[in-house]
């Protein structure tokens, strides 16, 4: 390190030594590289792992259960029963009233 001039008559001397180093910083400073593709990356995982469990609860919760309720009301079904009521109480249009007797 190099001594400063040594003071001259003059009342106001220029300024011969460089200013002091600024004093370290109390924070780390955060690293602003590529801070807006890491943000981007981490919110896009997220929203991805969001809608595959999602996805995956409405299908097992909501799908499922009605496939299985959609089986058993087929499976259970007096079809034959219930068209022939509904032909004689005349709700069918293609088929005609049978006669009463």
């Amino acid at each position: 390190m190099s001594t400063c001039a040594k003071p001259s008559p003059v009342i106001c001397p220029p300024r011969d030594c460089p200013p002091p180093p600024p004093k370290p910083p109390c924070l780390v400073k955060p690293v602003m590289r590529g801070l807006h593709w890491a943000q981007t990356k981490r919110i896009l995982s997220q929203a991805i792992v969001l809608s595959i469990l999602s996805g995956a609860s409405v299908y097992f919760f909501i799908g499922v259960p009605r496939r299985r309720k959609y089986r058993e009301f087929y499976a259970k079904g007096e079809f034959e029963d219930w068209a022939d009521e509904m032909a004689r109480k005349g709700l069918f249009q293609s088929v005609p009233i049978p006669p009463q007797k």
